[in-house]
Protein backbone atom coordinates (compact mmCIF):
# COMPACT_ATOMS: atom_id res chain seq x y z
CA UNK A 1 0.00 0.00 0.00
CA UNK A 2 2.47 2.22 0.66
CA UNK A 3 4.35 1.91 -2.23
CA UNK A 4 0.71 2.31 -4.24
CA UNK A 5 0.84 6.12 -2.42
CA UNK A 6 3.93 6.69 -3.61
CA UNK A 7 3.42 6.23 -6.80
CA UNK A 8 0.05 7.94 -6.83
CA UNK A 9 2.04 10.90 -5.67
CA UNK A 10 4.47 10.70 -8.14
CA UNK A 11 1.54 10.41 -11.20
CA UNK A 12 -0.20 14.13 -9.58
CA UNK A 13 3.29 15.43 -9.13
CA UNK A 14 3.63 14.88 -12.52
CA UNK A 15 0.05 15.84 -13.73
CA UNK A 16 0.71 19.38 -11.78
CA UNK A 17 4.19 19.76 -13.88
CA UNK A 18 2.54 19.15 -17.08
CA UNK A 19 -0.59 20.88 -16.60
CA UNK A 20 0.38 23.85 -15.01
CA UNK A 21 3.61 24.03 -17.90
CA UNK A 22 1.15 24.03 -20.90
CA UNK A 23 -1.84 25.85 -18.95
CA UNK A 24 1.22 29.38 -18.77
CA UNK A 25 2.37 28.51 -22.11
CA UNK A 26 -0.80 29.04 -23.25
CA UNK A 27 -1.85 32.01 -21.22
CA UNK A 28 1.47 33.81 -22.03
CA UNK A 29 0.35 33.48 -25.69
CA UNK A 30 -2.95 34.96 -24.61
CA UNK A 31 -1.88 37.64 -22.51
CA UNK A 32 1.09 39.97 -21.84
CA UNK A 33 1.20 39.90 -18.65
CA UNK A 34 2.15 36.86 -17.75
CA UNK A 35 5.74 37.67 -19.64
CA UNK A 36 5.83 39.56 -15.85
CA UNK A 37 8.07 37.94 -13.92
CA UNK A 38 5.92 38.39 -10.88
CA UNK A 39 3.35 36.95 -12.31
CA UNK A 40 5.81 34.25 -13.36
CA UNK A 41 6.82 33.47 -9.90
CA UNK A 42 3.42 33.63 -8.13
CA UNK A 43 2.67 30.95 -10.45
CA UNK A 44 4.95 28.65 -9.94
CA UNK A 45 5.08 29.69 -5.91
CA UNK A 46 1.42 28.62 -5.71
CA UNK A 47 2.12 25.00 -8.28
CA UNK A 48 5.09 24.44 -5.63
CA UNK A 49 3.10 24.81 -2.15
CA UNK A 50 0.51 22.40 -3.67
CA UNK A 51 3.26 19.91 -4.39
CA UNK A 52 4.45 20.30 -1.31
CA UNK A 53 1.32 20.01 0.73
CA UNK A 54 0.32 17.18 -1.58
CA UNK A 55 3.18 15.46 0.18
CA UNK A 56 3.30 16.03 3.17
CA UNK A 57 -0.57 14.17 2.71
CA UNK A 58 1.13 11.42 1.20
CA UNK A 59 3.40 10.76 4.20
CA UNK A 60 1.10 10.24 6.80
CA UNK A 61 -2.05 8.85 4.75
CA UNK A 62 -1.57 5.52 5.73
CA UNK A 63 -0.56 6.12 9.06
CA UNK A 64 -2.77 9.23 10.42
CA UNK A 65 -5.75 8.24 13.25
CA UNK A 66 -6.82 11.65 14.17
CA UNK A 67 -10.50 11.37 13.33
CA UNK A 68 -9.89 15.61 11.58
CA UNK A 69 -7.01 13.92 9.21
CA UNK A 70 -9.78 13.10 6.06
CA UNK A 71 -11.81 16.32 6.32
CA UNK A 72 -8.83 18.53 5.87
CA UNK A 73 -7.85 16.30 3.20
CA UNK A 74 -10.89 16.00 0.92
CA UNK A 75 -11.14 19.75 1.33
CA UNK A 76 -7.59 20.03 -0.15
CA UNK A 77 -8.67 17.63 -2.69
CA UNK A 78 -11.63 19.76 -3.56
CA UNK A 79 -9.06 22.74 -3.86
CA UNK A 80 -6.77 21.01 -6.38
CA UNK A 81 -10.29 20.13 -8.68
CA UNK A 82 -11.35 23.68 -8.57
CA UNK A 83 -7.88 24.73 -9.74
CA UNK A 84 -6.68 21.84 -12.02
CA UNK A 85 -9.95 20.90 -13.89
CA UNK A 86 -10.57 24.50 -15.15
CA UNK A 87 -6.94 24.57 -16.05
CA UNK A 88 -7.31 21.23 -17.83
CA UNK A 89 -10.35 22.38 -19.68
CA UNK A 90 -8.04 25.57 -20.91
CA UNK A 91 -5.40 22.75 -21.92
CA UNK A 92 -7.79 20.48 -24.04
CA UNK A 93 -8.58 23.99 -25.62
CA UNK A 94 -5.21 25.64 -26.47
CA UNK A 95 -4.45 21.72 -27.95
CA UNK A 96 -6.93 22.03 -30.44
CA UNK A 97 -5.95 25.70 -30.87
CA UNK A 98 -2.42 24.36 -31.83
CA UNK A 99 -3.82 21.64 -33.97
CA UNK A 100 -5.88 24.18 -35.89
CA UNK A 101 -3.10 26.65 -36.46
CA UNK A 102 -1.30 23.59 -37.62
CA UNK A 103 -3.89 22.81 -40.45
CA UNK A 104 -4.31 26.39 -40.95
CA UNK A 105 -0.92 27.69 -41.94
CA UNK A 106 -0.37 25.42 -45.09
CA UNK A 107 -3.78 26.47 -46.56
CA UNK A 108 -2.56 29.99 -46.00
CA UNK A 109 0.57 29.45 -48.06
CA UNK A 110 -1.43 28.58 -50.41
CA UNK A 111 -3.87 31.10 -51.25
CA UNK A 112 -1.75 34.68 -49.40
CA UNK A 113 1.57 35.14 -47.99
CA UNK A 114 1.14 34.78 -44.12
CA UNK A 115 3.69 35.07 -41.49
CA UNK A 116 6.11 32.74 -40.57
CA UNK A 117 4.74 29.76 -38.78
CA UNK A 118 6.58 31.08 -35.59
CA UNK A 119 5.15 34.31 -35.51
CA UNK A 120 1.58 33.08 -37.14
CA UNK A 121 1.84 30.36 -34.42
CA UNK A 122 2.87 32.75 -31.56
CA UNK A 123 0.63 35.79 -32.41
CA UNK A 124 -1.54 35.02 -34.99
CA UNK A 125 -5.68 36.09 -34.84
CA UNK A 126 -6.40 32.21 -33.98
CA UNK A 127 -5.58 32.27 -30.32
CA UNK A 128 -9.62 32.47 -30.13
CA UNK A 129 -10.11 29.22 -28.56
CA UNK A 130 -8.19 29.35 -25.57
CA UNK A 131 -9.26 32.82 -25.01
CA UNK A 132 -13.43 31.61 -25.64
CA UNK A 133 -12.78 28.78 -22.91
CA UNK A 134 -11.97 31.02 -20.25
CA UNK A 135 -15.54 31.51 -19.18
CA UNK A 136 -15.77 28.00 -19.21
CA UNK A 137 -13.13 27.19 -17.03
CA UNK A 138 -14.19 29.94 -14.88
CA UNK A 139 -17.58 28.64 -14.37
CA UNK A 140 -16.45 25.05 -13.50
CA UNK A 141 -14.11 26.62 -10.88
CA UNK A 142 -17.43 27.95 -9.26
CA UNK A 143 -19.64 25.20 -9.79
CA UNK A 144 -16.72 23.13 -7.72
CA UNK A 145 -16.29 25.71 -5.12
CA UNK A 146 -20.06 25.58 -4.54
CA UNK A 147 -20.66 22.46 -4.31
CA UNK A 148 -18.10 21.95 -1.37
CA UNK A 149 -19.57 25.44 0.05
CA UNK A 150 -23.16 24.41 -0.05
CA UNK A 151 -23.88 21.53 -2.44
CA UNK A 152 -22.04 18.33 -0.03
CA UNK A 153 -24.74 19.75 2.33
CA UNK A 154 -28.09 20.79 0.30
CA UNK A 155 -30.05 17.22 1.81
CA UNK A 156 -32.73 15.77 0.24
CA UNK A 157 -36.12 13.75 0.96
CA UNK A 158 -36.31 11.84 -2.31
CA UNK A 159 -40.08 9.70 -2.31
CA UNK A 160 -40.22 6.10 -3.75
CA UNK A 161 -42.99 3.66 -4.14
CA UNK A 162 -42.01 -0.11 -4.47
CA UNK A 163 -45.28 -1.89 -5.52
CA UNK A 164 -45.11 -5.92 -4.73
CA UNK A 165 -47.96 -8.49 -4.63
CA UNK A 166 -45.79 -10.35 -1.55
CA UNK A 167 -46.34 -7.49 0.68
CA UNK A 168 -49.01 -8.25 3.72
CA UNK A 169 -51.95 -6.30 3.79
CA UNK A 170 -51.19 -4.87 6.85
CA UNK A 171 -47.52 -3.53 5.38
CA UNK A 172 -49.36 -1.44 2.89
CA UNK A 173 -47.78 2.34 3.09
CA UNK A 174 -44.78 0.96 5.20
CA UNK A 175 -42.59 3.66 5.08
CA UNK A 176 -38.92 3.08 5.48
CA UNK A 177 -35.81 5.42 5.24
CA UNK A 178 -33.04 4.38 3.58
CA UNK A 179 -29.38 6.18 4.07
CA UNK A 180 -26.17 4.97 3.31
CA UNK A 181 -22.53 6.47 3.49
CA UNK A 182 -22.13 8.66 6.40
CA UNK A 183 -18.16 8.61 6.19
CA UNK A 184 -17.98 10.48 9.31
CA UNK A 185 -14.28 10.98 9.16
CA UNK A 186 -14.84 13.18 6.10
CA UNK A 187 -17.79 15.11 8.09
CA UNK A 188 -14.92 15.60 11.55
CA UNK A 189 -16.72 18.72 13.08
CA UNK A 190 -20.42 19.04 10.94
CA UNK A 191 -22.46 17.93 13.49
CA UNK A 192 -24.76 20.56 13.52
CA UNK A 193 -25.26 20.10 9.62
CA UNK A 194 -26.16 16.12 10.24
CA UNK A 195 -28.72 17.21 12.93
CA UNK A 196 -30.76 18.71 10.12
CA UNK A 197 -30.36 15.58 8.21
CA UNK A 198 -31.70 13.66 11.60
CA UNK A 199 -34.49 16.09 11.85
CA UNK A 200 -36.03 16.13 8.28
CA UNK A 201 -36.07 11.90 9.07
CA UNK A 202 -37.54 12.33 12.00
CA UNK A 203 -40.08 14.37 10.31
CA UNK A 204 -41.37 11.82 7.82
CA UNK A 205 -42.55 9.26 11.12
CA UNK A 206 -40.68 5.89 9.56
CA UNK A 207 -41.37 2.66 10.63
CA UNK A 208 -37.68 1.68 9.75
CA UNK A 209 -34.36 3.27 9.40
CA UNK A 210 -32.08 1.02 7.21
CA UNK A 211 -28.62 2.32 6.79
CA UNK A 212 -26.26 0.41 4.24
CA UNK A 213 -22.80 0.78 5.09
CA UNK A 214 -19.52 2.86 5.22
CA UNK A 215 -20.17 4.12 8.67
CA UNK A 216 -16.36 5.13 8.37
CA UNK A 217 -13.58 5.98 6.17
CA UNK A 218 -11.13 4.03 7.79
CA UNK A 219 -11.59 3.98 11.47
CA UNK A 220 -13.15 3.16 14.76
CA UNK A 221 -12.05 6.66 16.37
CA UNK A 222 -13.75 8.98 13.41
CA UNK A 223 -17.29 8.21 15.28
CA UNK A 224 -16.19 9.82 18.05
CA UNK A 225 -18.83 13.00 19.07
CA UNK A 226 -21.43 11.41 16.39
CA UNK A 227 -23.14 8.86 18.85
CA UNK A 228 -25.36 11.02 20.39
CA UNK A 229 -26.01 13.04 16.53
CA UNK A 230 -27.19 9.54 14.88
CA UNK A 231 -29.13 8.19 17.89
CA UNK A 232 -31.11 11.54 17.25
CA UNK A 233 -32.78 9.08 14.33
CA UNK A 234 -36.00 7.78 15.61
CA UNK A 235 -38.47 5.09 13.77
CA UNK A 236 -41.29 3.05 14.69
CA UNK A 237 -39.90 -0.27 14.58
CA UNK A 238 -36.09 0.32 14.61
CA UNK A 239 -32.72 1.00 12.63
CA UNK A 240 -30.75 -1.29 11.04
CA UNK A 241 -27.53 -1.14 9.67
CA UNK A 242 -24.64 -3.24 8.01
CA UNK A 243 -21.28 -2.83 6.72
CA UNK A 244 -19.18 -1.52 3.72
CA UNK A 245 -16.17 -1.78 2.39
CA UNK A 246 -14.72 0.82 4.05
CA UNK A 247 -15.51 0.10 7.93
CA UNK A 248 -12.93 -2.93 7.77
CA UNK A 249 -10.19 -0.83 7.53
CA UNK A 250 -8.56 -2.30 5.22
CA UNK A 251 -7.50 1.30 3.68
CA UNK A 252 -5.26 1.94 6.70
CA UNK A 253 -1.48 0.31 7.80
CA UNK A 254 -2.97 -1.49 11.16
CA UNK A 255 0.64 -2.82 12.92
CA UNK A 256 -1.05 -6.10 12.76
CA UNK A 257 -4.46 -7.85 12.28
CA UNK A 258 -5.51 -8.10 16.13
CA UNK A 259 -5.10 -3.87 15.81
CA UNK A 260 -7.40 -3.98 13.01
CA UNK A 261 -9.61 -6.47 14.80
CA UNK A 262 -10.01 -4.14 17.94
CA UNK A 263 -10.62 -1.77 15.98
CA UNK A 264 -13.75 -3.54 14.29
CA UNK A 265 -15.39 -4.35 17.59
CA UNK A 266 -14.96 -0.38 18.40
CA UNK A 267 -16.95 -0.15 15.06
CA UNK A 268 -19.82 -2.37 16.11
CA UNK A 269 -20.30 -0.68 19.42
CA UNK A 270 -20.35 2.84 17.58
CA UNK A 271 -23.26 1.33 15.65
CA UNK A 272 -25.23 -0.03 18.61
CA UNK A 273 -24.51 3.46 20.68
CA UNK A 274 -25.76 4.94 17.74
CA UNK A 275 -29.46 2.86 18.03
CA UNK A 276 -28.69 0.88 14.98
CA UNK A 277 -28.82 -2.84 15.26
CA UNK A 278 -26.00 -4.61 12.27
CA UNK A 279 -27.37 -7.50 10.25
CA UNK A 280 -24.17 -9.25 9.53
CA UNK A 281 -25.39 -11.99 7.34
CA UNK A 282 -28.46 -12.25 9.18
CA UNK A 283 -32.00 -11.46 9.26
CA UNK A 284 -34.56 -9.99 12.05
CA UNK A 285 -38.26 -10.37 11.57
CA UNK A 286 -40.63 -7.43 11.63
CA UNK A 287 -44.00 -8.06 12.64
CA UNK A 288 -47.47 -6.34 12.51
CA UNK A 289 -50.44 -7.58 14.00
CA UNK A 290 -50.41 -11.16 12.97
CA UNK A 291 -48.43 -10.59 9.88
CA UNK A 292 -44.96 -10.00 9.15
CA UNK A 293 -41.75 -9.32 6.83
CA UNK A 294 -38.22 -9.67 7.38
CA UNK A 295 -35.23 -7.48 7.23
CA UNK A 296 -31.91 -9.38 6.30
CA UNK A 297 -28.17 -7.75 5.63
CA UNK A 298 -25.23 -9.06 4.26
CA UNK A 299 -21.53 -8.11 5.49
CA UNK A 300 -19.68 -6.63 2.37
CA UNK A 301 -19.87 -7.95 -1.00
CA UNK A 302 -18.23 -6.36 -4.10
CA UNK A 303 -16.72 -7.25 -7.20
CA UNK A 304 -13.16 -7.64 -7.06
CA UNK A 305 -10.76 -5.67 -5.86
CA UNK A 306 -13.24 -5.43 -3.05
CA UNK A 307 -14.00 -7.65 -0.54
CA UNK A 308 -16.55 -11.04 -0.41
CA UNK A 309 -17.52 -11.61 3.27
CA UNK A 310 -21.12 -11.31 2.10
CA UNK A 311 -22.84 -14.73 3.02
CA UNK A 312 -26.44 -14.18 1.42
CA UNK A 313 -27.18 -18.00 1.88
CA UNK A 314 -26.58 -17.49 5.30
CA UNK A 315 -28.38 -14.12 5.79
CA UNK A 316 -31.76 -15.29 4.52
CA UNK A 317 -31.41 -18.97 6.00
CA UNK A 318 -34.92 -19.94 7.73
CA UNK A 319 -36.98 -16.68 6.22
CA UNK A 320 -39.72 -18.68 4.62
CA UNK A 321 -39.78 -18.65 0.97
CA UNK A 322 -43.56 -16.51 0.41
CA UNK A 323 -42.14 -14.16 2.80
CA UNK A 324 -41.49 -10.17 1.47
CA UNK A 325 -38.00 -9.92 2.42
CA UNK A 326 -35.62 -6.34 2.15
CA UNK A 327 -31.94 -6.87 2.07
CA UNK A 328 -29.31 -4.40 3.01
CA UNK A 329 -25.95 -4.95 0.82
CA UNK A 330 -23.75 -2.21 0.39
CA UNK A 331 -22.44 -2.64 -3.04
CA UNK A 332 -24.94 -2.52 -5.68
CA UNK A 333 -23.54 -5.29 -7.86
CA UNK A 334 -23.91 -7.61 -5.88
CA UNK A 335 -27.26 -7.67 -6.96
CA UNK A 336 -26.68 -8.53 -10.45
CA UNK A 337 -24.18 -11.13 -9.24
CA UNK A 338 -26.09 -13.04 -6.55
CA UNK A 339 -29.64 -12.11 -5.96
CA UNK A 340 -31.44 -10.86 -9.16
CA UNK A 341 -33.09 -14.40 -10.66
CA UNK A 342 -31.27 -16.50 -7.82
CA UNK A 343 -33.24 -15.80 -5.06
CA UNK A 344 -36.50 -14.54 -3.63
CA UNK A 345 -35.61 -11.18 -2.18
CA UNK A 346 -38.56 -8.59 -3.41
CA UNK A 347 -35.81 -5.79 -2.50
CA UNK A 348 -32.42 -4.98 -2.43
CA UNK A 349 -30.62 -1.87 -0.87
CA UNK A 350 -27.32 -0.57 -1.55
CA UNK A 351 -24.92 2.63 -1.57
CA UNK A 352 -21.34 2.43 -2.19
CA UNK A 353 -21.67 4.45 -5.37
CA UNK A 354 -22.18 7.96 -4.46
CA UNK A 355 -23.23 9.19 -7.49
CA UNK A 356 -19.74 9.86 -7.66
CA UNK A 357 -20.89 12.57 -6.27
CA UNK A 358 -21.05 14.18 -9.47
CA UNK A 359 -23.75 14.16 -12.68
CA UNK A 360 -26.69 14.80 -13.66
CA UNK A 361 -30.23 13.50 -12.21
CA UNK A 362 -34.05 14.82 -13.43
CA UNK A 363 -36.87 12.81 -14.48
CA UNK A 364 -36.00 11.64 -17.63
CA UNK A 365 -32.10 11.89 -17.38
CA UNK A 366 -29.79 10.17 -15.44
CA UNK A 367 -25.92 10.34 -16.35
CA UNK A 368 -22.78 10.21 -14.19
CA UNK A 369 -19.52 8.71 -14.77
CA UNK A 370 -19.48 6.25 -12.15
CA UNK A 371 -22.36 4.80 -14.22
CA UNK A 372 -19.15 3.07 -16.83
CA UNK A 373 -18.44 0.91 -13.27
CA UNK A 374 -22.15 0.44 -12.05
CA UNK A 375 -24.88 0.25 -14.56
CA UNK A 376 -27.01 0.67 -11.33
CA UNK A 377 -25.51 3.45 -9.84
CA UNK A 378 -28.58 5.44 -8.34
CA UNK A 379 -32.30 5.49 -7.72
CA UNK A 380 -34.98 2.44 -8.44
CA UNK A 381 -34.41 -0.33 -10.47
CA UNK A 382 -37.05 -3.26 -11.19
CA UNK A 383 -36.58 -6.60 -13.17
CA UNK A 384 -39.87 -8.63 -12.71
CA UNK A 385 -40.93 -9.21 -9.42
CA UNK A 386 -37.50 -7.59 -7.52
CA UNK A 387 -36.13 -4.20 -7.09
CA UNK A 388 -32.62 -2.39 -6.17
CA UNK A 389 -32.79 0.89 -4.91
CA UNK A 390 -28.67 2.69 -4.82
CA UNK A 391 -28.81 5.26 -2.28
CA UNK A 392 -25.87 8.01 -3.27
CA UNK A 393 -24.98 8.31 0.17
CA UNK A 394 -25.18 11.02 2.88
CA UNK A 395 -21.72 11.89 3.30
CA UNK A 396 -18.73 12.25 0.94
CA UNK A 397 -15.20 11.02 0.06
CA UNK A 398 -12.46 12.12 -2.12
CA UNK A 399 -13.84 15.21 -3.06
CA UNK A 400 -15.34 17.30 0.15
CA UNK A 401 -19.05 18.46 -1.66
CA UNK A 402 -21.26 17.11 -4.15
CA UNK A 403 -22.09 18.63 -7.74
CA UNK A 404 -25.50 17.99 -9.04
CA UNK A 405 -26.10 14.73 -6.88
CA UNK A 406 -27.20 15.39 -3.36
CA UNK A 407 -27.13 14.12 -0.43
CA UNK A 408 -30.46 11.94 -0.14
CA UNK A 409 -32.44 10.42 2.82
CA UNK A 410 -34.79 7.77 0.31
CA UNK A 411 -38.05 7.69 2.16
CA UNK A 412 -39.64 4.68 0.53
CA UNK A 413 -43.17 3.39 0.66
CA UNK A 414 -44.16 -0.36 0.60
CA UNK A 415 -47.42 -0.89 -1.03
CA UNK A 416 -49.65 -4.07 -1.62
CA UNK A 417 -50.17 -4.80 -5.63
CA UNK A 418 -53.90 -5.51 -5.69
Amino acid sequence: MKSRIRQIFLFFLVFILIVDGISYAGLLMDFSIFRNPYIFAGFWIISASYIFALHLFSRVFLAENKPGFFARFYVFSGIFLSLYVPKLIFVIAFFAEILLKVMVWPVLRIFSDPAGFGEFFLYGGMNFISLAILPLSAISMLVIIEGMIFGRFRFRVRPIEVNSDVLPASFDGFKIIHISDLHLGSLFGQQDKIRRAVEMINRESPDLVLFTGDLVNNLAEETEGWCDVLSGIKSGLGNYSILGNHDYGEYYNWPDEESRMGNMKKLFDAHEDSGFSLLLNRHQKIRKGDEEIYIAGVENWGLPPFMQYGDLKKAVEGIPEDAFTVLLSHDPSHWDAEILGKTRVQLTLSGHTHGMQFGIRTKKLGWSPVQLKYPRWIGLYQEGDQFLHVNPGLGYIGYAGRIWIPPEISLITLRKSI
